[in-house]
């Protein structure tokens, strides 16, 4: 199976950084790894999320895991041309910014423990500053469209 590729395709794919590449590719690897380990063992998971006992719903859970493994495709398959898969780093980009404020709200409100905080910068807020420099590349090298009347 060949894929087609014109040339205003060509040019955005060869002016792909390769910093964000590997960025996605990094992302990407880090939510399937971490899906995988609370679909896996969701128990030890629950641990490293602060809670002292597991959650007493392990299939939710999990589904919060699957989810997280998606978003791994998701970033994976974004590497491959950040300029035409942008929706997905879009929404990595808004899920990285709204989930913190969920996983703080959810500390004020006695929800989950305090030290589930310490999670945010290695799986979230790192990857605030790639993803929207990536889009702002994106938006940046689109192609106008004219508006339709």
């Amino acid at each position: 199976m060949t894929v087609d590729i014109d040339d205003s395709q060509s040019q955005l794919l060869s002016s792909t950084r390769r910093w964000q590449r590997i960025a996605l590719l990094v992302a990407g690897l880090q939510c399937l790894v971490w899906g995988v380990f609370i679909i896996a063992w969701p128990e030890r998971s629950s641990l490293a999320y602060g809670f002292t006992q597991p959650p007493t719903e392990l299939f939710l859970w999990q589904g919060i895991g699957l989810v997280i493994v998606l978003f791994g495709i998701g970033y994976s398959i974004a590497s491959t041309n950040p300029m035409q898969h942008w929706v997905i780093i879009l929404l990595g980009l808004l899920s990285k910014s709204l989930g913190p404020i969920g996983m703080a709200w959810s500390v004020t409100q006695g929800d989950v423990p305090r030290r589930v905080l310490y999670l945010i910068p290695i799986n979230d807020l790192i990857w605030l500053i790639p993803f929207a420099l990536i889009l702002l590349e994106v938006f940046r090298k689109r192609p106008e469209v004219p508006a339709t009347r």
